[in-house]
């Protein structure tokens, strides 16, 4: 009896594990491909191929059947979420020494040269405000890093005297965003909107000058 029980465990032990099981664990293969499709479409968003593309365009703008995309990410929206993610941790990277408001404006600027992310940005933002959707809590901290951020950004300018020390740091902080997105969103519908530029204006504005 304790050999059998012995066998059956080893059998148990050495069958292949289910492919959610290594996905989980991110073996090598699956690692690189999910980079592999991620930088594919991350190109293609960026250069306008695609605009908030269905699974099936995704699949045909990198060669790549629908069900191999599902295979490693889970759904459409999960892969258009590790798009936002990757979009969302390179702005970090770039701004990791600066997060003064010009650097805010530099952001926007550059997100004017990828626009189909931007258009990702801001259509799952919209739709984020469902508390079911993958993304809400994303968002959610997003908006509250971004918020804490230009905060201390305008109080260091306000105890240097750039900007008036009545104005309240927070509420300006909310309006940039607000600025920023909705800016965003104009330039996407008629591409004489330069965010950036109008972003900047405003903070030359809120500096008096």
């Amino acid at each position: 009896m304790t050999n059998k029980k012995s066998l059956t465990e080893l059998k148990k032990i050495r069958q292949p594990q289910s492919a959610a099981v290594q996905r989980k664990r991110g073996y090598p293969k699956g690692v690189m491909k999910r980079e592999e499709i991620l930088t594919g479409l991350m190109a293609a968003l960026a250069n306008g191929e695609l605009r908030n593309p269905p699974l099936r365009s995704i699949g045909q703008a990198l060669g790549i059947e629908p069900a191999h995309i599902l295979y490693y990410f889970g759904s459409r929206e999960r892969l258009l979420q590790a798009v936002i993610t990757r979009w969302d941790e390179d702005a970090m990277q770039r701004a990791a020494n600066d997060l003064s408001l010009d650097a805010y404006a530099d952001t926007i600027q550059h997100n004017l040269v990828i626009p189909g992310i931007v258009h990702i940005y801001l259509t799952f933002a919209a739709e984020a405000v469902d508390q079911e959707h993958p993304a809400h809590e994303f968002f959610r901290e997003r908006f509250e890093r971004s918020r804490r951020q230009l905060g201390e950004a305008i109080r260091k300018e306000q105890a240097d005297g750039a900007i008036p020390s009545e104005h309240d740091a927070n509420l300006i902080s909310r309006l940039l965003i607000a600025l920023a997105d909705g800016l965003q969103l104009q330039s996407l519908v008629d591409p004489h909107v330069n965010a950036a530029s109008d972003i900047a204006a405003m903070i030359a504005w809120l500096r008096g000058q």
